[in-house]
């Protein structure tokens, strides 16, 4: 199970990096006025990476020590007393959904409108909200709570 948290340290990484790629293509994109098949590449690969990275968090949460295992074995008043355990059963889980919706609804708008415009503000608007989401949702080292975690 360690490994499995590893892999999804590690790949929070192309999670972010593709997330700010598809951003930073939507600002450039709305700029020029010209919605690329590089574009829409770069949505479907931040949209891939959070897929397989919620995968990867929901066979955590599953069989995992926080998640559901947490709550059963001690029960839902520990878990929400709790920072960590609150955190890990329902604040991540909940924070990150969400932000996965964002991004399947942007790229779904972006997809479905035919201004190149439009669509660059779809991914940018969605894109960006669920980037904000999965920064504040990541187990940082940096936060009080979370001290001794590593980056990776």
């Amino acid at each position: 199970m360690s490994s499995l948290v590893h892999i999804h340290s590690i790949l929070r990484w192309l999670v972010l990096a593709t997330m700010i790629y598809a951003i930073i293509r939507a600002i450039r994109g709305k700029q020029l006025g010209v919605y690329e098949a590089a574009d829409n590449q770069a949505s479907l690969f931040a949209m891939i990476s959070c897929d397989i990275q919620l995968l990867i968090g929901l066979v955590l949460y599953v069989a995992g020590p926080m998640g559901i295992k947490n709550i059963q074995e001690n029960g839902m008043k520990f878990v929400m007393s709790n920072a960590v355990s609150r955190f890990f059963a329902v604040e991540h889980l909940s924070m990150m959904l969400i932000a996965l919706v964002l991004v399947h609804v942007g790229r779904a708008r972006s997809k479905k409108l035919e201004n190149d415009a439009a669509k660059h503000q779809a991914v940018f608007v969605f894109y960006t909200i669920a980037l904000v989401l999965i920064l504040a949702s990541i187990p940082w080292p940096f936060r009080e709570a979370f001290a001794g975690r590593s980056w990776f």
